[in-house]
């Protein structure tokens, strides 16, 4: 009887994990030539535009895959793993060579395209 239940659980269990890491990149060959901007307080981020409605974001520590949402001025991007925007956790919004990363509670402010 175990045995009946165990393989939809361990599907479920198996859809959920994936579902969870689907922002973060693990090796995308398809990424286009990274961006960098340089913020204020020394901090910096790269930025590959695959299409216009998608882009990788790239910190020391992960590699983010980004979704196009609707803005008010210039492009903004939030993680594309189905989080509600009000709800997301990354936010880049850009705006000819200027950018501002929100991620969580630390903001990366006044941000300018280095190359």
């Amino acid at each position: 009887m175990k045995k009946t239940w165990s393989i939809p659980v361990l599907i479920i269990v198996t859809a959920l994990v994936g579902c969870s890491q689907s922002a973060v990149v693990k090796d995308d060959t398809s990424v286009s030539q990274f961006m960098t901007y340089q913020c204020e307080s020394n901090r910096s981020f790269d930025v590959a535009f695959n299409t216009p409605e998608k882009a990788v974001l790239r910190l020391p520590e992960h590699e983010y895959r980004l979704t196009q949402v609707a803005a008010g001025s210039g492009t903004k991007y939030i993680l594309d793993d189905g989080t509600a925007e009000i709800l997301n956790s990354v936010m880049l919004h850009t705006k000819g060579d200027n950018a501002r990363l929100e991620l969580g509670r630390v903001i990366y402010k006044n941000c300018q395209l280095s190359n």
